[in-house]
């Protein structure tokens, strides 16, 4: 089945894809503490490593796995929500999770097929899915994208995140995809030569979720295995996340129904074309830079 035809009768919930240009901005950090975030609304959330090669998900939340997405792809034909629980995770906060697999050389066992199926079968179960994605446009993080209805781009205000979440910005407008995503400004309060209430206007977007800088807490979360939404849950992160949960819970609006041109080809096109602080929503200022 492919991703544009799974938001059919059949699908309970919604997906949500946390995506960054570059690595180093908090992406599983933000995958692991919206999930619990979400929970803590009372509904029912699953989290995907969708990292296949590295994937910290399991760190970031001090939880053992006997399984992974690999042993889904074991048996994918017959693959069902009473199998697919069995090779999740419950952690302590009542999330779900699906882990990566073991060993890095697993994941081109990973096919868009077994994602698809996977993605699937969770949303008939589930009403959120998060899915902590790799880094790069390839074929199996554009899949989790086509399927997503939104997409959480993170970026920080060092300049080459910036400048690559531009990029990235116009890429998806290419994909057709640009109406499902979301910027996340993490790190917004951080010391920089670009301030944080330029980044809208840098960007083009009219507003952006902001996360404000708290290495302290941030840090010894992800050592700890304990998330912060948890652990320290009146702290400035934890309320900025919680703000995002609350969004995404209270957006009852579905995405357009997507185009039948697979992404990758969307790509090739744009190529061929080319020829070669605080917490919550920053608002586009309305200086030029």
């Amino acid at each position: 089945m492919e991703g544009s035809e799974l938001q059919t009768q059949s699908r309970k919930g919604k997906m949500a894809v946390i995506y960054s240009a570059k690595g180093g901005v908090g992406k599983t950090s933000l995958a692991v503490n919206l999930a619990i975030a979400l929970h803590k609304k009372k509904l029912q959330v699953a989290l995907m490593d969708g990292d296949f090669q590295f994937g910290d998900v399991n760190v970031a939340m001090d939880i053992g796995s006997s399984f992974s997405i690999t042993d889904a792809a074991d048996s994918i034909d017959k693959l069902d929500t009473y199998r697919l629980n069995h090779l999740l995770s419950k952690h302590s906060s009542g999330v779900h999770v699906l882990s990566a697999p073991e060993s890095p050389e697993l994941a081109d066992l990973i096919t868009t097929a077994i994602i698809s199926k996977v993605c699937e079968t969770i949303l008939k179960e589930y009403d959120y899915l998060i899915v902590d994605s790799g880094v790069g446009l390839n074929d199996q993080t554009l899949s989790f994208m086509e399927i997503a209805d939104e997409i959480l781009l993170m970026t920080t205000l060092e300049l080459i995140s910036i400048k690559n979440t531009k990029r990235l910005l116009k890429v998806f407008e290419t994909l057709e995809m640009r109406n499902k995503v979301k910027v996340v400004l993490n790190r917004s309060t951080m010391e920089s030569v670009i301030e944080a209430s330029q980044v809208p206007e840098i960007l083009g977007v009219d507003h952006l979720y902001s996360i404000p800088n708290n290495f302290s807490v941030a840090s010894k979360s992800l050592n700890l295995g304990i998330p912060f939404v948890t652990g320290k849950p009146s702290s400035d992160i934890a309320k900025a996340v919680f703000k995002i949960a609350a969004n995404l819970d209270s957006n009852e609006q579905l995405l357009e129904e997507r185009k039948k041109q697979p992404l990758l080809d969307k790509l090739f096109s744009l190529k061929r074309k080319k020829g070669g602080n605080s917490v919550g929503i920053i608002r586009k200022d309305e200086r030029k830079i």
